[in-house]
């Protein structure tokens, strides 16, 4: 069971836990006895945890996790611990959780990017985007093998920065200055988590991953983070690394 694997079991077994104990008096149809409420509950629980540990498949496991909790809590528990299941099986659900750790030095943040599945280790396709602001244009600054860098320009000297480049599990690959800077995150296209930086002299960064890492700049007051979101959410990849 890889990382990924084992961070949902953890997420699953706290959602079951808060759902049950916070909801338990409403949504148990047995006995009236707290004692015996309790002990219902906790013998539930071990068998969900078997499940997750050990079960023959992870779908057959929370198939029988939902059984478990049809029969423990009724039929509302139920419903809500298989969506909770079965959204952890879908990809873009799934893409949202954990794709970055942070770590907080004294003048700068370090990112490391985490995934799925096996990454690219130079770059087979380059993701450009599909929409820029009217009178906006896009220019390649330089590539690597593990490294693709843009400006985006407008015609006053307005500039955002592109950069595409490969990504190192478990490493710190990226590092951002942080001063007077607060860290968010937003959705992209509601499926993709971004992390999102702003700075107090108007910069935005924003960073995610698909497949490769990406970071979107812009510096000065003019700097607006929902057309940065705009431009992330058109990325789409242009075909094979160039020449």
């Amino acid at each position: 069971m890889d990382h990924t694997d084992e961070s949902m079991d953890r997420l699953m077994k706290a959602a079951f836990r808060e759902i049950a104990r916070e909801d338990w008096e409403s949504l148990s149809e047995h006995g009236t006895e707290e004692l015996e409420k309790d002990r219902r509950f906790r013998r539930e629980e071990r068998r969900m945890r078997a499940l997750l540990r050990t079960g023959p498949g992870r779908r057959e496991g929370l198939m029988k996790i939902r059984r478990h909790a049809a029969k423990a809590s009724g039929i509302v528990l139920a419903l809500l611990v298989s969506v909770f299941a079965a959204g952890m099986f879908i990809q873009p659900v799934r893409a949202a959780f954990l794709r970055y750790a942070v770590r907080w030095y004294d003048r700068r943040i370090a990112v490391s990017y985490e995934s799925e599945d096996p990454v690219p280790s130079a770059v087979e396709e380059v993701f450009l985007p599909a929409w820029l602001p009217d009178g906006w244009t896009l220019e390649t600054n330089f590539k690597t093998e593990q490294l693709y860098s843009h400006t985006i320009l407008d015609a006053y000297g307005n500039r955002m920065n592109l950069d595409q480049h490969v990504m190192k599990p478990d490493e710190e690959t990226d590092f951002f200055d942080n001063t007077g800077v607060t860290v968010g995150s937003v959705m992209l296209n509601g499926r993709t988590e971004a992390m999102l930086l702003s700075y107090a002299d108007g910069e935005r960064i924003l960073t995610w991953t698909d497949r490769y890492v990406f970071v979107l700049s812009w510096s000065g007051k003019s700097a607006d983070e929902d057309v940065l979101i705009r431009i992330a959410e058109s990325m789409g990849p242009i075909g094979g690394r160039e020449g």
